[in-house]
């Protein structure tokens, strides 16, 4: 069976990340499997993609340039002519390609969901045209995969409509880490960050959750991992607070791994998140987390997300959530070790290929190759 998956490119993003993961695993079940890259060329996931076939279509199909609509339109419907099923692996550039290029096919659609969309848009505020033209085709596929049950059930209140039969719920997994030795905290305990310091990320209460600890005698320091527009701004509130001391900027780094051995705690302040990657790499290696309820994140935990998720997304909850960790930290560190067995690659990759290799018939009003009315 030959799964196509459309997405914008192969770079540092979850995205990229998931989509190589995900290939390459259904490649190593006997897929043939094609990641399309739409907007960029750049593939960083080479040594972890070389049983699937990936296919740059950048430098053919330009949105900007309409003189490259046709060219585009003509590859992208070659192959999904040549695939069973065709995987809009985010909305935007992949989701409008799947479209277009699967219709009159009849070929089986996914759409792949990595992110609670209602909470994306109202962070975002996107352009009403895009907006419209996700809404219009979503309802239009009859099948969805989404990595959490929060992502699904945004994707319901953004299309103003009930959790349809063919949504499905797949989390996503990374690679096994090397589990931290158990330890307890050290004076000053040790954050880390690791993402796009980005408005949605809401790296304010970074200075806030430090200020906090602080004030109740307990000495802490940060480190990032990433980059984005708003680091200057963090670097400038810092100094202007006095806490510049306190935090390490690292810019983006390959070796997470690495920096999660030596943390304490990862902190995650997220505004909404569908399900974070990096909270997965520290429950396998051991890293008690200290996150705000942000949406998907929260069902990562299950019955013990009391333990990890403050009452609400402030520093001083936040602050709250990790003094109260400090004593039971080797118990908490194990306690995510084992819950990361529910994120296992081969079991999340036996319900992919179960759901891919499992006959579905899609109502006649939901499919891409018909114009139906609604």
């Amino acid at each position: 069976m030959k799964i196509t998956f459309f997405l914008r490119g192969l770079g540092l993003g979850g995205v990229e990340r998931c989509a190589a993961l995900v290939g390459e695993g259904l490649a190593e079940r006997g897929f043939d499997v094609t990641l399309v890259t739409l907007g960029d060329a750049t593939n960083l996931w080479q040594e972890r993609t070389r049983r699937v076939k990936v296919v740059d279509l950048s430098q053919t199909w330009n949105g900007r340039k309409p003189w490259t609509w046709l060219a585009g339109w003509r590859a992208t419907r070659q192959l999904a002519r040549e695939a069973d099923i065709v995987v809009a692996a985010t909305f935007l550039m992949p989701l409008y390609m799947t479209w277009a290029a699967t219709r009159g096919l009849r070929k089986r659609v996914l759409a792949w969901v990595h992110g609670p969309l209602a909470d994306v848009d109202a962070s975002a505020h996107m352009n009403p045209i895009h907006r419209l033209a996700c809404q219009s085709i979503y309802r239009r596929i009859g099948e969805a995969v989404f990595v959490s049950r929060h992502a699904r059930e945004s994707m319901s209140k953004w299309l103003g409509e009930p959790i349809a039969r063919g949504w499905e719920v797949i989390p996503n997994f990374v690679e096994n880490i090397e589990p931290r030795p158990p330890r307890y905290p050290g004076n000053p305990v040790r954050l880390l960050f690791v993402g796009r310091i980005d408005v949605e990320k809401q790296p304010t209460l970074w200075l806030d959750t430090l200020s906090a600890l602080v004030s109740r005698g307990q000495l802490a320091r940060l480190t990032v991992l990433g980059d984005g527009p708003l680091r200057a701004h963090l670097q400038s509130q810092a100094e202007q607070r006095g806490l510049a001391s306190l935090i390490e900027f690292m810019g983006t780094r390959h070796d997470v791994a690495d920096f999660m051995h030596r943390a304490d705690f990862l902190l995650l302040t997220s505004w909404f998140e569908g399900c974070p990657l990096v909270v997965l790499e520290a429950m396998k290696a051991g890293l008690p987390v200290v996150t705000t309820p942000a949406g998907g994140v929260v069902e990562l935990f299950g019955e013990y997300a009391p333990d990890y998720v403050a009452e609400a997304a402030t520093g001083a909850a936040l602050a709250d959530r990790i003094l109260t960790q400090v004593p039971r930290h080797p118990a908490l560190a194990g306690q995510l070790r084992l819950r990361a067995y529910d994120y296992d690659k081969n079991v999340l990759l036996d319900r992919w290929a179960a759901l891919l290799g499992s006959p579905v018939t899609i109502p006649a009003r939901h499919t891409l190759g018909q114009e139906q009315n609604r």
